[in-house]
C-alpha cells in the first residue's frame, strides 16, 4: 500500500479496502501522512530523502505526548516546512477532530500566510476529507492569519517579530491539544546583527510561553542555523530555562563528531543515519565540497558551518566587531549634508577573484556616516564603466534636501580602476582618484576608521532595503587584513568613513570641503 501510494497512484485510484488501509498508516505514521497530502495538493510526490522518515519520528513523538519540546536544525531547502509545519497541523488536527489550536510564526510573513493556506488546502483535499470528514473551516475563515474550524480549533499565522494576542497554542485538555511551531524565526540577513537576534530571542519570554494554554503545549522550533546566538543557540545555551529534544541535522552526518559540550540544554535525538551526505539527491559530496568554499575564505566557512553543518562559529578577525554594525530603518535616515561614492575595481574576474565594489555614503546632520547602497559584481572593462555609470545617475537624481549634494565618486587608482577614472570623466562624472601608499596596506589603514565604528559613528542600512547587507557584513566582521580571500568591501567603507569622519583623505583634492 505505501510504496502503491507513492508512485503517480492518486486517492481516487484507490479502493474503499486500500483506503482503509492508507488511513491507519496515516493515523500512524507522520511520514506517510506528509508523503500522501502532498501528492494530494500538489500533484506530484514528495520526494524522501533519509532525513525525512526521523524527522517523521520525531513529530510523531509530539502528537504522541512524547516530546514536547523539541529543536529540529537542518539546511535550507530540506523540506521541513513541509513535514514540520504544514503535515504537522493538517495531521494535528484530524487527532484532535479539529479541536487543536496552532500558533506558527516565522521570520517570513508571506510564508507564514502561505503555510495556512496550504494547511487549509490540506483540510480541503478529498483524501483528507474522507478519512477526517468531520472537520471543516468555519465559513468565515477565509483569513490567511486566523482560521477556526467548526469544532472549536484554528491556526493563527504571524510573522515572528509581529504581535500574537487574542489566541493560544492548544487548549487545557488531556492528550495532544495543538502546539506552537516556530519556522526560521530569525532572518538570515539580521543574524550578524546582535539587536536583531537578542530581539527574537527575547521573544521566547515576552511573547511565545505567555501564548501556551498550558505549560505541557507542545513547541517545536525548526531551522537554520544562522550564528552561535542564533534562536537554537540561545535555547541550547539555556535561555529558555528548559531542556530541548535536539534533532541535528547536518548536511554532511559524521557519526564521530560528538555533541558540542557548549549545548547543555540539548538532549541529542539519535538519528541513526550512517556516514555520508544527508540528502544526496539534494547535495552530493562534490557539491557540498562547493558549499564549503575556497579554502582561506573565512565568510563561506562561516555560512557553511552555520547554515549547512549546523555548527556556527564566531566570525570575528581582528578589527570589526557585530557590536559595532549598527542597522538604521530607511525612516531613521536623517537628513544628509553630502554624499559620495567611493569605488573599489578588481584586477580580474576570475571566479577566485575579488569583485568590484561602488559604494554610497552620505553624511548625516547628526554628524554619523550613512551606509546609502552598493552595487557590486565581477564586471569586465566595459559592464564595469556601464555599472559606475549608473550607480553615479541613480544617486545623482535623488533629492537634495533630503540626502544633500552627491560631490564625486572616488575610485582606487590601480590597473582597472585608472581606465575607468578616465571613462566616467569623458562622461562628466566627477572622478577622483584615490592612491595608495606603499607604507599604508589595509589592515593600516582600517585602523585609522575602527573607533568610529567602536563609538557608534557609523550606520548600515537594515537588510529590508538592503539584501546584500548580510555579506557586507560577513565580510567586515572576517577582515584580517592578512590576505583575506575577499575583502573588496572593506576597502571603499576605509575610504568612506574616513572621508566623511575622519578627515584623513586631502579634503582640498576631493572637493569636498
Amino acid at each position: 500500500m505505501q510504496a502503491q501510494q507513492s508512485s503517480s497512484v492518486s486517492w481516487s485510484d484507490l479502493s474503499p479496502a486500500e483506503k482503509a488501509g492508507a488511513k491507519v498508516l496515516c493515523d500512524k505514521d507522520h511520514l506517510y501522512f506528509t508523503r500522501l497530502m502532498f501528492k494530494e495538493r500538489m500533484g506530484s510526490r514528495f520526494r524522501v530523502g533519509r532525513h525525512h522518515p526521523v524527522i517523521g519520528r520525531v513529530i510523531d513523538d509530539v502528537l504522541e505526548g512524547r516530546r514536547n519540546r523539541v529543536l529540529i536544525t537542518v539546511p535550507p531547502g530540506y523540506t521541513k516546512t513541509e513535514q514540520a509545519v504544514i503535515a504537522l497541523i493538517a495531521r494535528g488536527m484530524a487527532k484532535t477532530g479539529g479541536k487543536a489550536k496552532f500558533i506558527h510564526a516565522s521570520f517570513n510573513g508571506e510564508l507564514v500566510n502561505e503555510n495556512s493556506v496550504a494547511v487549509k488546502d490540506v483540510i480541503a483535499c478529498d483524501a483528507y476529507r474522507e478519512m477526517y470528514p468531520g472537520i471543516m473551516p468555519r465559513d468565515d475563515a477565509d483569513a490567511k492569519g486566523l482560521w477556526k474550524t467548526l469544532a472549536g480549533g484554528g491556526m493563527l499565522a504571524k510573522p515572528a517579530g509581529g504581535p500574537i494576542t487574542g489566541f493560544r497554542a492548544g487548549t487545557m485538555d488531556d492528550g495532544f491539544t495543538g502546539a506552537l511551531v516556530l519556522d526560521d524565526p530569525l532572518k538570515p540577513d539580521d543574524a550578524l546583527f546582535p539587536v536583531k537576534r537578542n530581539a527574537v530571542n527575547n521573544r521566547y519570554h515576552s511573547t511565545y510561553k505567555s501564548r501556551l494554554a498550558v505549560e505541557r503545549v507542545p513547541i517545536i522550533v525548526i531551522m537554520q542555523r544562522l550564528h552561535p546566538e542564533d534562536f537554537a543557540g540561545y535555547l541550547l545555551k539555556g535561555g529558555a530555562g528548559c531542556r530541548w529534544d535536539h534533532l541535528w541535522l547536518p548536511v554532511v552526518i559524521d557519526n564521530a563528531a560528538g555533541y558540542p559540550s557548549e549545548w547543555t540544554h540539548g538532549d541529542p535525538i539519535a538519528h541513526g543515519l550512517s556516514d555520508g551526505p544527508l540528502w544526496e539527491e539534494k547535495h552530493t559530496l562534490a557539491q557540498i565540497e562547493e558549499l564549503r568554499g575556497t579554502a582561506g575564505d573565512p565568510v563561506a566557512a562561516f555560512h557553511f558551518a552555520a547554515q549547512y553543518m549546523q555548527r556556527p562559529t564566531l566570525l570575528e578577525g581582528n578589527l570589526f566587531k557585530a557590536e559595532w554594525l549598527i542597522p538604521y530603518k530607511e525612516e531613521d535616515l536623517p537628513p544628509l549634508d553630502w554624499r559620495a561614492i567611493f569605488a573599489d575595481t578588481a584586477q580580474k574576474v576570475g571566479t577566485k577573484n575579488d569583485y568590484s565594489v561602488f559604494q554610497c555614503w552620505g553624511r548625516g546632520r547628526d554628524g554619523r556616516a550613512y551606509f546609502i547602497d552598493q552595487a557590486r559584481g565581477k564586471f569586465e572593462a566595459p559592464e564595469l564603466l556601464a555599472v559606475g555609470s549608473t550607480f553615479w545617475d541613480k544617486h545623482h537624481a535623488k533629492p537634495t534636501h533630503i540626502y544633500g549634494s552627491l560631490r564625486s565618486m572616488g575610485i582606487e587608482d590601480k590597473v582597472s580602476g585608472t581606465g575607468l577614472i578616465q571613462s566616467l570623466r569623458r562622461k562628466g562624472v566627477p572622478v577622483l582618484p584615490i592612491p595608495r601608499g606603499p607604507d599604508r596596506d589595509k589592515y593600516t589603514r582600517a585602523l585609522d576608521v575602527v573607533s568610529y565604528f567602536a563609538n557608534g559613528l557609523v550606520r548600515i542600512p537594515e537588510a529590508d532595503i538592503a539584501p546584500w547587507v548580510g555579506n557586507y557584513c560577513a565580510e567586515l566582521l572576517a577582515f584580517t587584513g592578512k590576505g583575506d580571500v575577499h575583502d573588496d568591501q572593506v576597502d571603499p567603507t576605509i575610504d568612506a568613513v574616513k572621508a566623511l569622519l575622519a578627515g584623513g583623505l586631502n579634503y582640498s583634492s576631493w572637493g569636498l570641503e
